[in-house]
């Protein structure tokens, strides 16, 4: 288990927020989740550009002192934060912001704040004790923004460090298509579908397509000549004859980012999704929490910002079923809190019957709250 510490960051005057190999961030709008998504980005940013990389056999980066570089507020991993001045808490004037990973080891980086209006931040500080082992050096590491990319007809074909699905899915249909790469990369095996034999990714996507909705299927193409890949999809009423994504719906361009990266991230990475309910029917919600309880159990640190109960129900189902030890998951519930400047944070456990610790006011109680008030409509 994890914390990450935020102290200075937006909503946050200092909040240290539970990570654990899957986390879930839930709350009501404009409580703090996506501030801690960004502090993370933010972080992982700060390393791409200012640390050293260990190449080789290590594959990662190497941070331990400042070198002067700033790191931008916007851009990168679709972030859009504006000014320093718009990054502080409001009515502070704090001289720093600073974001880091605590846990038997530590990682810390302590930013400038001047009298400014910057585009960026300027480390001044970095703290780390043997922290590198932290998946956050790692080369590998994905991240998927709510607003992903809808149906296309086809999609470009771009260079990679590594193979991920990008941060909006605009590298899905290369990435399943692309037979030089799909041929020599296998599926480990404890992330394979049972339904497929197969351990291709195109084929354990479809046979998790299945699961999520019945009948679905893709077919990827690759053209080097035209520099584009594409998606087409079969279901019941194209059966045999496939059609392009534009013809069907945003559920399944939605969620085919969301698979592709899950059966190929990298052992001891992260992997940040946010809002993977989004365009899917209650039944695929339930299940796609189940697929991304499967990814944490293999060894992956999943964290995942969601609105959706049926979501909480898979990862319930999911512990229950013991597909993921219960120590392993950690609900973050966040509100607001009267007496306090910042948002309140429950940390939610779930035991081996899929019964969660607690049950917050405002936490997934919106059914039972509309269902008494129709009960006293239709009393009169």
């Amino acid at each position: 288990m994890n914390n990450l510490e935020i102290e200075n960051f937006k909503c946050f005057t200092h909040k240290s927020i539970p990570l654990n190999r899957l986390t879930i961030l839930a709350g009501a709008n404009g409580n703090g989740k996506s501030t801690v998504i960004q502090a993370l980005l933010f972080l992982r940013r700060t390393i791409e550009h200012c640390a050293s990389w260990m190449g080789g056999d290590f594959n990662k980066y190497n941070y331990e002192k400042v070198n002067g570089l700033n790191v931008e507020l916007n851009g990168s991993y679709c972030l859009a934060l504006g000014n320093s001045f718009l990054l502080i808490p409001r009515n502070t004037s704090p001289d720093f912001v600073s974001i880091g990973i605590n846990s038997d080891q530590s990682f810390n980086v302590v930013y400038e704040i001047d009298d400014s209006s910057n585009l960026h931040l300027k480390p001044i500080e970095v703290h780390n004790v043997e922290n590198n082992e932290n998946g956050l050096f790692l080369q590998e590491f994905y991240y998927l923004n709510a607003e992903r990319i809808g149906p296309r007809i086809n999609q470009g074909i771009k260079f990679y460090d590594f193979p991920n699905a990008g941060f909006q899915g605009e590298f899905v249909a290369q990435l399943i298509a692309d037979t030089n790469s799909n041929y020599t990369f296998e599926i480990e095996e404890e992330r394979r579908n049972s339904n497929s034999k197969s351990p291709r990714l195109e084929q354990q996507v479809n046979a998790w397509l299945n699961d999520l909705m019945p009948g679905v299927s893709i077919i990827a193409s690759y053209s080097p000549e035209t520099h584009s890949a594409q998606i087409k999809v079969d279901n019941y009423y194209t059966n045999g004859d496939p059609t392009i994504a534009t013809n069907i719906g945003f559920g399944i361009s939605y969620v085919l980012p969301i698979l592709v990266t899950g059966l190929i991230a990298k052992k001891g990475s992260y992997m940040i999704v946010e809002n993977p309910e989004a365009h899917l029917h209650p039944s695929a919600q339930s299940k796609i929490g189940k697929f991304l309880a499967m990814i944490a159990n293999s060894g992956v640190n999943v964290i995942v910002e969601t609105h959706s109960d049926h979501f909480i129900n898979g990862i319930q189902i999911a512990t229950a079923m013991n597909e993921i030890s219960t120590d392993l998951v950690t609900i973050n519930f966040f509100s607001q809190d009267d007496d306090s400047m910042q948002p309140k944070i429950d940390s939610i456990s779930i035991n081996d019957k899929g019964e969660l610790s607690e049950w917050p006011k405002g936490f997934f109680d919106q059914t039972q709250i509309d269902f008494v008030q129709l009960f006293k409509i239709r009393k009169g």
